[in-house]
C-alpha cells in the first residue's frame, strides 16, 4: 500500500493554511481590507511566475528524458548491427 497523500488532500490542506495565514496577517496588521487587493495581485503574479518556471523545468526534463531514451535505442541498434 502506498503512503502518498492524494493531490486533493494536499490542495485542501494548503488552501486551509493559506486562509489561516491570511486571516492572521489581517488580524496582526489591522489594515483595511481594500488595501489587500494590490498585495494579493502581486502575490498572484509571483505564483504565476513560479508556475511558468516549473512548467519550463518540466518540459526540459521531459525533453532530456526523451533524448536519453532515443540515444539508448540508437546505441542498441548500433550494437545489434
Amino acid at each position: 500500500m502506498s503512503n502518498t497523500v492524494p493531490l486533493s488532500v494536499l490542495m485542501e490542506n494548503a488552501r486551509g493554511k493559506l486562509i489561516q495565514t491570511f486571516n492572521q496577517v489581517i488580524d496582526e496588521t489591522r489594515l483595511p481590507a481594500y488595501l489587500y487587493e494590490g498585495m494579493l495581485a502581486e502575490l498572484l503574479a509571483e505564483v504565476r511566475n513560479r508556475k511558468n518556471l516549473e512548467l519550463i523545468s518540466d518540459i526540459n526534463a521531459m525533453k532530456n528524458e526523451k533524448d536519453g531514451t532515443e540515444e539508448e535505442k540508437d546505441n542498441e541498434n548500433f550494437a545489434g548491427n
